[in-house]
């Protein structure tokens, strides 16, 4: 399974979740999603969009974690 960690990302750029809503017309749900750390069936188009907005491929903001 995979999750989306965009911890590192956002601190490392210094965005607010707020800041990422705005940006990109993500929903505010969605966002929380996607920091929340867990796993999610997230569409391509909203993975696509978050890896334009920090500039990085989606393979640098998935992670593949054991299936509990």
């Amino acid at each position: 399974m995979y999750i989306v960690n965009l911890y590192n990302i956002r601190w490392r750029k210094k965005y607010t979740q707020d800041e990422i809503v705005k940006a990109t017309g993500l929903s505010k749900s969605t966002v929380n999603q996607l920091f929340s750390g867990r796993h999610y069936n997230y569409e391509l188009y909203t993975l696509e969009t978050i890896a334009k907005f920090f500039d990085c491929k989606i393979s640098d903001i998935l992670i593949e974690v054991k299936d509990e």
